[in-house]
Formats: structure tokens, C-alpha cells, sequence
């Protein structure tokens, strides 16, 4: 593997983990600066919405999670340069979400991203989020 693809690897990595962590403490000017201003997420496989742009994407999970505590965690990243400029990655996922009810819901699954070299900056182009178990309290 070349010394290019384990950089552009290890900022892809470093990307999703920002992205986690600023989901998780409600940055949500920031969440955007890692967002494609073009960015299509798709949660309707766990009954949610396809979302495009970067100022939707953070306003639905605003709306999502502003009021709730999240903790997400992405592992074993499977990390593909599909070329010089473009990636795509599988994250296994586990996130916990404790509503300001006191609902609990921790769930298992995984999310497909891509990923795009702009202006020198990795930046996240599609996730589509999916899951094998949820279990609430």
C-alpha cells in the first residue's frame, strides 16, 4: 500500500471520528465543516429520512438528537481509495441514545459513507446508516 493511500486512509478515519464526536457534544456549526455541502444521508432503513445538503443534514439531526444524549462509536473501519479523490468506507456502529424522557436505545449496525477529496480536505459525501439490533429501555 502506498505512503498516499495510508494517509488518505487515516484522514478518513480521523474524519468520521470528528464527525462522531461533534454528533455527540451538538457542535452542529462545526458538524457541518465535515459534511460535502452536497451530502445525501439516508437513514429510511431505521424508518427515518434521505436528506441532502449539508445545512439540512444538520438540521435534522439538531431536530434528532439536540435534546437527547448520543454516544457514537465506529470500528473496524473497511476503507477503499476508489480513486485519488474518492473513498468509501463500512463502519460497524454502536450508538447509544438516552432521550430527555429517560428512553434508552442502543443499537448495533453499520454505516456505508463516502468520502471526497475537495479543496485539499477529505469531506463526507453519503452515509447511509444501517442496523441489526436495537434494543430500547
Amino acid at each position: 500500500m502506498s505512503q498516499s493511500t495510508l494517509q488518505a486512509i487515516d484522514a478518513i478515519e480521523l474524519l468520521k471520528a470528528r464527525y462522531c464526536r461533534l454528533l455527540d457534544t451538538k457542535d452542529w456549526d462545526d458538524l457541518k465543516s465535515v459534511l460535502a455541502i452536497d451530502v445525501v444521508v439516508d437513514t429510511t432503513a431505521l424508518g427515518g429520512d434521505l436528506v441532502v445538503g449539508a445545512s439540512n443534514c444538520e438540521a435534522m439531526l439538531e431536530r434528532k438528537y439536540d435534546k437527547a444524549v448520543t454516544v457514537h462509536h465506529g470500528h473496524m473501519p473497511e476503507i477503499a481509495l476508489t480513486s485519488p479523490s474518492s473513498a468509501k468506507a463500512i463502519w460497524a456502529m454502536q450508538i447509544l441514545t438516552v432521550q430527555s424522557n429517560g428512553k434508552r436505545v442502543l443499537a448495533f449496525g453499520h454505516d456505508h459513507d463516502t468520502y471526497a477529496l475537495r479543496g485539499g480536505r477529505w469531506l463526507i459525501t453519503t452515509i447511509k446508516s444501517t442496523r441489526l439490533l436495537m434494543d430500547e429501555s
